[in-house]
Order: structure tokens, then C-alpha cells, then sequence
């Protein structure tokens, strides 16, 4: 099996898949011959160039050196997700147009906000992606909160979701939130990428083991069964220690770009069935090796380098 590892170091090769005889799928860059073969429409970029991202206050425009906001801090958070988008997951964002983010000062002007836009409450959430404006709302976290850290964190969660809203709009609720969890974590450091581990996840999900789905019944869940349980945040904890499992590993790394790449392209199957073609083993291996690692404390790895 090709490794993510192996791909990022090829960065000028044709990327391709086929299914051999059995019926296994195969990525390479030097398929057979005798194979009917699909050229992958994977990009990497060596020179990446980060988006002019607009940061508004209170539906004012900000620029660099504003006294009110850290611009610059925001910008390299959002550009930060969009490159780890760019060069590991291979979505491609030629003539994409970057996410705007607009900073309220308090839950209440964003919450205004919200409604006025979407004709939604916001609840309590923290920030949101608003599709038909294409921005993320959020304000200024409370110390209880976590602060600014917490704020950072968020916008970096929402431009996860505004990236595959716009780009791979199937993707299914616990890819989507389990990959905004990784990005909150999300650093750039000595020329790679590390995902820290999310503690909050982690600790929430090892006091309620006994309340989260059996992993198979839990990747196809259905929308509305997600939104009825999400006031738990169960699914949120359980979904980003799943990615950061996968993620831990070439092998599940190499899945959930497969994952991604099928839903960018318009893929229907069940979830079930995606992980039972993309994953070493199948759907029952990626079962036992969730049930193994969530039976732990989950402290390991203490972070994921991707390169």
C-alpha cells in the first residue's frame, strides 16, 4: 500500500488507481499496464503562498496592526489549515476565494450576528461557518472559555469546515468534525506539520466510554441522529480522537485522504463501505484497532508529524 508518506515525497508524480483481479484497490505511480487505470487529480506544491485573508470587527475591515485584533495571528491560523489541506490531504484551491472572518466582541453581538444572517440562533456555540456568506462568525472567548487560545482554536476548527463545505460537500458529519477537532491543535514547526492531542477529547471520551457508539454504528450515523446527539458532545470527542487515531498512522492517514478524495469527487457509498475498500483489512480490522486504542488512555501518540 502506498503510504501518505511516500506520496509527499514525490511531489511531481502522477498519482494513479486501478483494481487488480481480486477486486483490490491499488494506488501507485507506475500502474500495469494490463489494468484499467484513473489518473488521480492530486496537486502538492513545495512554494505554498498563503491566501489575503480579510479579518472584519464588527463588520469593519481590519488591517495589519490593528490594535483591536491580532490580523497577522489570525491570518497564519486560517492559512495554516488551508496548506495542511493543500499539501497533505491534496485538495486543490486553484481560484477558490479564502474564507472571511468576522470577530464580534461578546456572545451577544455575535449571536445578533448570526441570526441576522441565517435567520438561525447561534446557541452556544462558540463560532460558525456561514455558507452563503462564506465567513466564519465568532467573538472574543471568555478566560473560562480558554481565552484567546480558545478563540484561535475555533477559527482554525470552523475554516475546516468551510474548506469542505465548499469543496466536498458529502463528506459525512464524523470526518467533517472529527477533522475540525484536528486542526485546533494544528502547529507548524521545524518545516512540518504536528497535531497535539486534544485533551479535552480525550478525557471526556475516556469518562464516557460507556456512552459512545460501537465505531461502525457510529460512521453512519445520519444527520439528524447527529444533531439530536450533539448537545452531549460525545460525538464531537469520539469523532476527533477517530481522526487522530487514523492520523497516527500511515495507513489511516493514507484512508482518510482516500475518503476525502472520494467525496470531493461526488462518492454516494456509505461510509461502511468506503472504509471496508480504503482500509488494510477492511471495515472489521478498522473496528478492532479503534477498539484497542480506545480502550487505552489514548495518551499515545503524544503528537502526529506529517511531512
Amino acid at each position: 500500500m502506498l503510504s501518505l508518506m511516500l506520496w509527499a515525497g514525490v511531489c511531481q508524480a502522477e498519482i494513479y488507481r486501478w483494481v487488480d483481479d481480486n477486486g483490490k484497490v491499488h494506488f501507485g505511480d507506475r500502474p500495469p499496464a494490463t489494468q484499467k487505470t484513473e489518473k488521480l487529480e492530486i496537486n502538492t506544491h513545495t512554494d505554498w503562498k498563503p491566501f489575503d485573508i480579510k479579518v472584519y470587527y464588527q463588520n469593519q475591515l481590519l488591517s495589519e496592526g490593528s490594535s483591536t485584533i491580532d490580523v497577522s495571528r489570525i491570518q497564519r491560523s486560517v492559512n495554516l489549515v488551508y496548506r495542511f489541506f493543500d499539501e497533505i490531504l491534496y485538495f486543490d484551491f486553484y481560484k477558490q476565494v479564502p474564507v472571511t472572518i468576522k470577530v464580534f466582541p461578546d456572545m451577544a453581538t455575535y449571536s445578533a450576528h448570526v441570526m441576522k444572517v441565517t435567520g438561525r440562533p447561534a446557541g452556544y456555540t462558540k463560532g460558525i461557518y456561514i455558507g452563503q456568506t462564506h465567513e466564519i462568525a465568532l467573538y472574543f472567548h471568555t478566560e473560562k472559555m480558554g481565552g484567546i487560545e480558545s478563540t484561535h482554536q475555533t477559527i482554525k476548527h470552523e475554516v475546516s469546515h468551510a474548506i469542505l463545505h465548499s469543496l466536498a460537500r458529502l463528506v459525512p458529519h464524523w470526518l467533517h468534525e472529527g477533522l475540525a477537532e484536528q486542526m485546533e491543535t494544528l502547529v507548524f514547526q521545524d518545516g512540518q506539520f504536528v497535531i497535539r492531542p486534544h485533551e479535552q477529547n480525550r478525557a471526556f471520551l475516556a469518562r464516557n466510554r460507556d456512552r459512545t457508539m460501537k465505531v461502525l454504528d457510529f460512521v453512519e450515523i445520519r444527520s439528524d441522529h447527529w444533531r439530536a446527539h450533539s448537545a452531549t458532545a460525545t460525538n464531537y470527542a469520539m469523532a476527533g480522537q477517530l481522526i487522530y487515531r487514523l492520523f497516527s498512522t500511515s495507513y489511516g492517514r493514507s484512508c482518510v485522504t482516500r475518503l476525502l478524495q472520494d467525496y470531493k469527487r461526488g462518492e454516494r457509498l456509505r461510509s461502511y463501505y468506503l472504509l471496508d475498500k480504503h482500509y488494510i483489512g477492511g471495515a472489521e480490522t478498522f473496528r478492532v484497532h479503534w477498539e484497542q486504542w480506545s480502550k487505552t488512555d489514548m495518551s499515545q501518540p503524544r503528537s502526529v508529524v506529517l511531512r
